[in-house]
């Protein structure tokens, strides 16, 4: 029920009632034609009034219990129209403002019986006194207005508090959000830049070892291709580095120059057979879409070679109209239901990135394949 702040504004009413009350009461004193019982009367009747007043606003059993609620409300409003009567004091007029001022400000919603009933009292009373029509309802409705106004501004200052408490948590929140995507960001491109060189180390690394005894000149041809492969992993570090520093990509890359470095880094002879075709025209795609296609090729063949430990991988890049196909089949283990690594999760998102689609299909046996398609999109815009 309580529409305000009640720890400091209904203190403040009290105060005032009291303050009220007292001038009430001294009123009364000094009024030589009653007697000392009748002053003795009223007296306490101000101050049963002021207790039905404060229980009211102060007891959680007038707000569990509405009827009684109204009750002590239209009873207050009655009893302080007696008292206008009677004495027609200023303090009482004041006093008689309380209950618009505790129906406006301190209840969520405006009763609107209450105020017929206030408003009926109020007339009575100035019927009764023979008062100025026109200066009485001036004085009245002013004081209304004064009121509601003064709710209306509560209203929107409790808006404007609620709102920048909203603006805080979906600040607070946005920052989560951010923070997340900033480490999802970090990890994929750490994964992407430095899992793929690692794969292809241990695999020729291991090539090498069980070579070692056989075939001495073989090993030690691996082994030096294996060492290219560390200075390339330290060189897509830095480049992966300056990605998350800056936020770019090489302005001038070769999308069929740098799968084929790639390619070339991973093929050995008896080993692994990798066939590449890249369309030309995709060079001259935009540019987010070629480090996506870039990416998800390297995802490819680090999944094939570690988990399906594949020995061909065919990948064949086109364009088709306004789109571009990129298919990756290669000839490893393969599987009958598709768990979805953290690799594969992470060719789904950047391919949906780019507004495209991927599948991925395998059968016991005999390999994995991927499919993705993606605009074609020319220039230098940005998804």
């Amino acid at each position: 029920m309580i529409y305000l702040n009640k720890s400091k504004f209904f203190i403040t009413i009290m105060v005032f009632r009291i303050v009220i009350t007292i001038l009430i009461s001294f009123d009364i004193v000094m009024r030589t034609h009653l007697s000392a019982g009748m002053k003795a009367v009223y007296i306490v009747g101000i101050f049963v009034l002021q207790t039905n007043d404060y229980c009211r606003n102060t007891y959680p059993l007038f707000r569990r219990n509405r009827m009684l609620y109204y009750v002590s409300m239209a009873a207050g409003i009655a009893a302080t129209g007696f008292y206008l009567i009677q004495f027609d004091s200023l303090a009482i007029s004041i006093y008689y403002i309380f209950p618009v001022v505790e129906i406006f400000l301190t209840c969520s919603t405006i009763q609107i019986g209450m105020l017929i009933f206030h408003a009926m009292v109020f007339l009575f009373t100035m019927y009764t006194l023979k008062a100025n029509p026109e200066n009485a309802l001036f004085s009245y409705l002013s004081m209304f207005v004064l009121v509601f106004m003064f709710r209306v501004h509560s209203d929107e200052r409790k808006k404007g508090q609620l709102l920048t408490t909203e603006l805080v948590a979906a600040n607070a929140k946005l920052k989560e959000i951010t923070i997340v995507k900033e480490r999802t960001r970090i990890a994929q491109e750490l994964h992407d830049s430095i899992g793929h060189g690692l794969v292809a180390l241990r695999m020729h690394l291991e090539f090498a070892g069980n070579m070692v005894d056989t075939d001495p000149q073989k090993s030690k041809e691996v082994m030096t291709k294996a060492l290219t492969i560390s200075h390339k992993s330290i060189t897509d570090l830095r480049k992966a580095v300056a990605v998350l520093k800056e936020n770019s990509f090489q302005n001038n890359m070769e999308l069929g120059e740098s799968l084929k470095e790639m390619v070339d880094a991973l093929q050995m002879k008896g080993r692994l057979n990798i066939l590449l075709h890249v369309d030309e025209a995709v060079e001259y795609t935009n540019l987010d879409i070629k480090k996506g296609i870039y990416n998800t090729v390297r995802e490819a063949m680090t999944n094939g070679l570690k988990h399906g430990k594949a020995e061909h991988i065919q990948i064949h890049i086109t364009k088709y109209g306004n789109r571009i196909r990129v298919t990756i089949e290669n000839d490893g283990e393969g599987c009958k239901h598709i768990v979805k690594s953290h690799g594969l999760i992470g060719i789904e998102e950047r391919i949906r990135s780019l507004d495209g689609t991927v599948q991925f299909s395998s059968t016991k046996d005999r390999g994995f394949a991927i499919l993705a398609e993606m605009p074609y999109v020319t220039g230098t815009e940005n998804f």
